[in-house]
């Protein structure tokens, strides 16, 4: 079943539309409710719709029997600025979990069944705000992601409008101070409360993959766990859509590719 839906929202002082993908009623056996819940983020210049429309979202839900909440990322990187009373991570990580659970009596209120994930600018919103509010979230799936925002910006300037980066994250060195710099912030928080990890990166992506790397660096030398998949691929819909099923088969705890998804993945 798939909605859209609109709601006022404190954190952006205004309406702000979501996407809402339930497993019912969608030509699969209906999963057991409440569902668990995934908040997934989109990237730069990828509206909600795009995301829900271009990448088989709907057939996944289905299949692992797991609700999908996607919001607009309107460019911001799921970053807070109050100065101008907009606070888009708090809005995707905290707010639209207690509104669409308000709405939505069939999604799952405990921590174990409520994940965050994203696709580049998505990834890294995943990532910055699943661990801000890992009190909420028990997993992240990160897609490519934006894991350093000072290299994906200022090192593809040809792709962002000048000042991109000091109006998202101030000056280079109050990003690299701050908990945005996620090398940093995953390296301060004790790993055991590190949501459980799940990146995957192409390794022609030339936008993200070395930072990626660095990032997943840092991971190993604290100890912290974390499932990284590679292989061939560039920063395309093709490369996402082939990790999808592995994506959602590590939120329903069972092996990639098994069938009959819905009944082995049964989530408890």
């Amino acid at each position: 079943m798939y909605i859209k839906a609109t709601a006022k929202s404190k954190a952006l002082m205004r309406g702000a539309d979501f996407h809402v993908i339930l497993p019912y009623h969608d030509g699969y056996p209906d999963a057991k409710r409440p569902y668990p819940t995934l908040y997934f983020l989109p990237g730069f210049s990828a509206s909600a719709e795009e995301i829900v429309f271009a990448l088989p979202l709907r057939q996944m839900s289905a299949l692992y029997g797991v609700a999908i909440v996607v919001p607009d990322g309107e460019n911001a990187f799921y970053t807070d600025h109050p100065d101008r009373a907009f606070r888009m991570g708090e809005y995707a990580g905290k707010e639209l979990v207690e509104i669409t659970r308000k709405m939505f009596p069939c999604l799952s209120h405990e921590r174990e069944d409520t994940f965050i994930g994203g696709i580049s600018m998505g990834g890294y919103g995943a990532l910055y705000n699943g661990l801000r509010f890992r009190n909420t979230f028990s997993k992240i799936i990160a897609l490519s992601p934006s894991v350093s925002l000072y290299d994906l910006i200022c090192g593809h300037d040809f792709m962002f409008p000048a000042g991109v980066f000091t109006n998202v994250c101030g000056s280079r060195e109050d990003y690299l101070a701050s908990e945005l710099n996620l090398d940093r912030f995953y390296a301060e928080v004790p790993k055991e409360e590190i949501p459980e990890l799940y990146l995957c990166c192409g390794q022609q992506d030339g936008l993200v993959v070395d930072a990626v790397n660095r990032f997943v660096g840092v991971l190993d030398r604290r100890g912290v766990p974390y499932i990284y998949r590679k292989g061939d691929g560039n920063h395309e819909l093709d490369y996402w859509e082939r990790h999808l099923d592995d994506a959602f088969s590590f939120l329903a705890g069972i092996e990639p590719g098994t069938k009959n998804r819905l009944v082995l993945g049964d989530f408890g």
